[in-house]
This record gives structure tokens, sequence and C-alpha cells, in this order.
């Protein structure tokens, strides 16, 4: 029947909320070579097989709710990935190979554990959103500056002292949730080229550095104070 099941399984592209509860159930899945999306959300997954390249059809994985700590390099062999959600697990480092994913339009890692985003982050040319809120970064890679097809990117509830300058060459950014970082004392001037922003969530952040009342007066307020200010004052 095992055999059957996965010569079935070669021939299938579609997989959702699939309760895998042990992971030596994830040779089945490991089989379908033309899986393009798969939903193992809570599913208590701890790790994910070294040989996970073998999904080189999948569009869109959703690892999220699991109690994944890490993930194999591999997962760079997943070059057709657009849509990656890893969302509320265990996870204290990225590899630089997610570097390797040139399609990633997607990219959710809020809540879990991270520290820091590898450089590499910013070979990620076509993402769109970003979302690492809830983590423990203390800065972002100035590598960031590249993701130039950004629109909305989540930074909220980290440890972030400081934004990088290169925040500023986000041209299509729209919306940004840099809320409740509490050692954020200031903004860089050149957020204020960000043209196209809509919508910034700037709660509970010190920004001790900006004048208070320009603060009180809310993020379209604090983001004209950053164009008046440095070299940028004339645009």
């Amino acid at each position: 029947r095992s055999v059957q099941l996965l010569q079935t399984y070669d021939s299938i592209n579609l997989v959702t909320t699939t309760k895998i509860r042990q992971n030596y159930h994830m040779a089945f899945f490991l089989r379908a070579k033309h899986l393009t999306k798969l939903n193992m959300k809570e599913n208590q997954l701890t790790s994910l097989p070294l040989d996970v390249g073998t999904w080189t059809n999948m569009v869109e994985l959703n690892l999220g709710t699991n109690q994944l700590s890490k993930l194999p390099d591999d997962i760079q062999c997943l070059q057709s990935l657009e849509v990656l959600i890893l969302s509320n697990n265990l996870l204290r480092r990225i590899p630089p190979s997610i570097g390797n994913l040139r399609k990633l339009r997607v990219l959710d890692l809020e809540e879990n554990r991270l520290e820091q985003l590898p450089n590499e982050v910013g070979f990620l040319r076509e993402l769109q959103r970003l979302i690492v809120q809830s983590n423990q970064l203390t800065s972002l890679p100035r590598a960031i500056g590249h993701l130039t097809n950004l629109i909305f990117l989540s930074i909220g509830e980290n440890n972030l002292s400081y934004l990088p300058e290169e925040i500023g060459t986000l041209e299509n950014l729209e919306s940004l949730y840099i809320n409740d970082n509490p050692t954020l004392h200031n903004l860089p001037f050149e957020l204020a080229l960000c043209s196209n922003l809509q919508i910034m969530s700037i709660e509970n952040c010190p920004l001790s550095q900006i004048p208070a009342e320009i603060v009180a007066g809310g993020p379209s307020l604090v983001i004209q104070y950053l164009k008046m200010q440095g070299p940028y004052r004339a645009m």
C-alpha cells in the first residue's frame, strides 16, 4: 500500500492542511516531484528533511506554526518558490542560501527568535512582502536596500536601534511597520525618499531624537520632518 501511495503522490501538485504529526511521514511528500503547493501549518514539525531540495516545482510552501529551529541549506534548491511562510516557529537563524530563492515574492518570518537576517536576503530582488515582526532583531542588513520591489515591510516588535539609510532606496514601499521597537530613537533622513509610502506605524518607539511635537503629530508629520533634514530638505 505504501508503494501505491508514493506512486500516487508522485503525480499530485497540491496538498493543503495535512496533519503530519511525525517527521518520517515527510518521505511521502519528498516523492511528490510535481508538488507546487504544500500547507503543513500546525503539524508540530521539529525539522525538515535534508533533501527538501527535491521540491524543485514548489511555488508555495507554508510551514507556519510548527517547532522548526533551523532550515536545511538544501532549501536553496526550491528555485520555483514564490511564497514561503515560516511564521510561529523557533528559528534563530536563516541560512545564507535563502538568497538563492530568486523568485520569492513573499517571505513571512513573524514570531521566531531571529537576531539577524543574512546579507544574502538582498538577492531576493522579486520580494514584495517581508514580514519579520516579533523577533529579536537588533539591526537590518544594509543589503535590504536592494529589495526595490518591496511593497510591504513589517519589522515591528523587535529590538532595532536604527534603520539602515539604504531603506531610502525602497521606492515601491507602501506599508512600513516599525512599531514597538523600544530602542529605536531615530529614523534615517533617507526614509523620506520612499515616495510611495502610504502607511507607517511608529507606535511605541521612543524616537527621542525627533522633536516630541513632531512625533505626536503622527507618521505623516514625521516624514515631512525628515524631508526637511540634511541633503533632502530641497526635495
